[in-house]
């Protein structure tokens, strides 16, 4: 008697087993889990505003949010902003800066990125992931131009007559017009002065030859150059910065961020 009803408490708890087993293999398929489609508030330093149209949302951002598509997102004075991206790479922003995230998506299986953000106003310091045998596009857009990277430390600074310049550290930048055809996205707040590089010495009009109001332009920028984008739309050749005249508190302080995110 005793061994019958062993027998049977084994043969019960192993249909239990064999039940939870199927349930469990039954519904693992049914886990999806959501990755590679918003930016992480990393770091912030003073304050920042977040706005939001669907659902509608503004308020001031905290450490740890995380941002989506269509964001805009407008710095206070004295602030710094870095935000960690889906496919490993870093945006940081500076004081009194807006910007709109346009796409922030990466497939994790391909290592395919879409990923591009609409500097409207102020300085933008990107720290591009290299991937290995990764594709897809990197971004960032303003009025007057678009600078796609691919495995690159740089930096653009929007000023407030609209002009642009973009310095590059390491890799490559690939400067151009924007598209004709593609719709500008608003300002998201009024323009007020930014400090940062002006359009300075080097290549300029009046010493040689400027691009007049040209349909489409590239320019690849390399390590240690630079490129500034005037108001109207032409652009100067690319030519090279000296790293110590350009070194201030914007630079080392990027520069020491991007060593803890090798």
């Amino acid at each position: 008697m005793k061994h019958r009803l062993g027998l049977n408490l084994l043969v019960l708890v192993a249909l239990i087993l064999i039940a939870a087993n199927s349930i469990g293999f039954a519904q693992e398929p049914e886990v999806v889990e959501i990755e590679g489609q918003e930016a992480e508030v990393t770091l912030i330093e003073g304050s920042a505003d977040l706005s939001r149209r669907e659902p509608p949302l503004k308020r001031p951002l905290s450490q740890g949010d995380l941002l989506v598509d269509g964001d805009h997102v407008a710095t206070g004075e004295q602030a710094r902003l870095e935000l960690g991206l889906p496919d490993g790479s870093f945006l940081r922003f500076a004081q009194k800066t807006t910007f709109e995230l346009m796409s922030v998506n990466y497939d994790e299986q391909t290592k395919q990125r879409d990923i591009e953000v609409h500097a409207a106003l102020g300085k933008t310091w990107a720290k591009v992931s290299d991937l290995v045998g990764g594709g897809g596009r990197f971004q960032v857009t303003t009025q007057n131009a678009v600078a796609g990277i691919r495995g690159t430390i740089y930096r653009m600074n929007v000023n407030s007559d609209t002009s642009v310049v973009v310095k590059v550290y390491k890799g490559a930048v690939e400067v151009s017009s924007p598209p004709k055809t593609a719709e500008k996205p608003g300002v998201v707040s009024t323009p007020s002065t930014v400090e940062g590089p002006q359009p300075v010495s080097g290549p300029h009009p009046v010493a040689g030859p400027r691009p007049v109001t040209m349909q489409e332009w590239t320019y690849i920028i390399r390590a240690m150059e630079q490129i500034v984008v005037y108001p109207d739309g032409t652009v100067s050749k690319p030519f090279r910065f000296d790293p110590e005249l350009d070194m201030d508190d914007w630079v080392r302080w990027n520069q020491s961020r991007d060593k803890r995110h090798p």
